[in-house]
C-alpha cells in the first residue's frame, strides 16, 4: 500500500523499504526538499548532481531493463504457442529466451536494502555492500 508521503512515515528499515515509491529523479529532490528543508535554488542543484552522477541514467535504465524483462516474458509466451518440441532450434531460442528471462528477473527482484559504504571508488564499494530484507 502506497502512502501519500512516499513511505517515510513508517520509517527505514529492510521490512518497510518496499513502501516507498521510486524510479524518478524528482522523487528524490521531492525528498530532499521535504525532509532537509532546500529552497529551489538547492532543489536545482541536487537535480543537477543526480544528473551529473548518473542517477538519471540508471533510473532509466532500469525502467528499460524491466520493460525487457516483460518483453522477454511475451515472446516466451508467443513461442510456447506454436512450438515445436521436435525442432532443435526452436528448442534452443526458447532455452536462451527462458535464460535471459530468469537473469533479468534476479535483476529486477534483487533486494532494495542495498547500504553503500562511504567510499567514492565503486569497485572497491562493491566488495563491501551490505544487502538486507526481502527482494523487491
Amino acid at each position: 500500500m502506497r502512502r501519500p508521503y512516499g513511505g517515510w512515515e513508517l520509517g527505514l528499515s529492510p521490512r518497510t523499504i518496499n513502501s516507498f515509491r521510486q524510479n524518478s529523479p524528482e522523487l528524490v529532490v521531492r525528498d530532499a526538499q521535504a525532509l532537509l528543508g532546500l529552497d529551489e535554488r538547492e532543489c536545482e542543484v541536487l537535480r543537477d548532481i543526480l544528473l551529473a552522477r548518473g542517477i538519471n541514467k540508471w533510473l532509466k535504465a532500469r525502467r528499460d531493463i524491466i520493460r525487457l524483462k516483460s518483453d522477454t516474458k511475451a515472446a516466451i509466451k508467443a513461442m510456447l504457442s506454436n512450438y515445436d518440441k521436435t525442432d532443435p532450434a526452436q528448442k534452443a531460442e526458447l532455452k536462451l529466451l527462458m535464460q535471459y528471462q530468469k537473469a533479468l528477473r534476479r535483476i529486477c527482484h534483487q533486494s532494495r536494502w542495498v547500504i553503500w559504504p562511504r567510499i567514492a571508488n565503486a569497485a572497491q564499494a562493491e566488495r563491501h555492500l551490505t544487502i538486507e530484507g526481502t527482494r523487491a
